[in-house]
């Protein structure tokens, strides 16, 4: 019997230290192995070699570096994990495909909103940005001087698939929902040639976009003028496989250390280095 007490307060001791354990560390692997698109500035984009900032991490098989914002924060979290940051440059469609079945990055973070669909497949951490969402478009636009998401009748929008930006284009009345593309890059390419209107983003993404792309602009509305959007929509957290809930709570411990001072700084810097 005196063995038994002994053995249960052994393990009971054990407990109380490991939940008194202040310092968040994930033990079990010695890399932490981050998805990304590598194609979203301000939250990530693919610079060369020669061109790429101290801020940049090399992309895991590929002769090229990431930098960004999610880059910025994947380093924070990677470092007060102890673990090795390794980076993935994934298609925007598979992320989830390759954190959830084929298990081939263990994180995503790449500018993602935890919407509820998203949440049946995978965990979300805390947010770790959160957005305002403007329509981005030709500074000569017939649409240029829109006040309202009611001034866009006739309007060609298109938005990036199986994102908020493609929903969010019902709620411009009277506009034409186009077929979603695949990227930015590649909607940004498209209202140039004026094959569509406009497009919605978040407001980083806007304004970088807008940095290397004189010739657009975008549109900011005040609350009432505005699209109705969900907190779940207009945050941007960090997703992970279903259950592994010490690394979801060691994650948390490190974003809440991250003031909102130092998010809109780490953001600003990297719109600041973007190509």
């Amino acid at each position: 019997m005196k063995r038994i007490i002994l053995i249960v307060l052994t393990l009971f001791t054990a407990l109380v230290a490991v939940g008194c354990t202040s310092e968040p560390k994930i033990t079990t692997k010695e890399t932490l192995v981050v998805g990304m698109e590598a194609g979203y500035a301000p939250f990530n984009w693919t610079v060369d070699e020669q061109g790429a900032y101290a801020e940049a991490v090399a992309i895991s098989g590929q002769n090229a570096y990431v930098d960004g914002y999610d880059v910025s924060i994947a380093k924070i979290i990677a470092e007060e994990l102890g673990m090795e940051l390794v980076i993935k440059a994934v298609e925007w469609d598979g992320l989830i495909l390759s954190l959830v079945e084929s298990q081939e990055i263990d994180l995503i973070i790449a500018g993602m909103s935890p919407t509820a669909d998203r949440a049946l497949t995978v965990d979300f951490t805390d947010e770790y940005y959160q957005s305002t969402h403007v329509v981005v478009l030709k500074m000569d636009s017939i649409f240029a001087n829109a006040t309202s998401i009611n001034d866009f009748s006739g309007a060609k929008a298109v938005g990036q698939i199986q994102t908020i930006y493609d929903d969010l284009i019902v709620q411009l009345a009277g506009s034409v929902h186009e077929n979603p593309l695949s990227d930015v890059p590649t909607i940004i390419t498209a209202i140039n040639q004026g094959t569509y209107d406009l497009t919605i983003l978040e407001l980083p993404v806007a304004i970088a976009v807008v940095e290397t792309n004189p010739e657009l602009t975008y549109i900011e509305f005040n609350e009432n003028n505005g699209f109705d959007i969900s907190y779940e929509d207009s945050a941007v957290a960090i997703a992970l496989r279903k259950g592994e809930s010490e690394l979801l709570l060691a994650i948390n411990q490190i974003l809440a250390t991250i003031s909102s001072e130092e998010r809109e700084n780490l953001m600003a810097d990297a719109i600041a280095r973007q190509p």
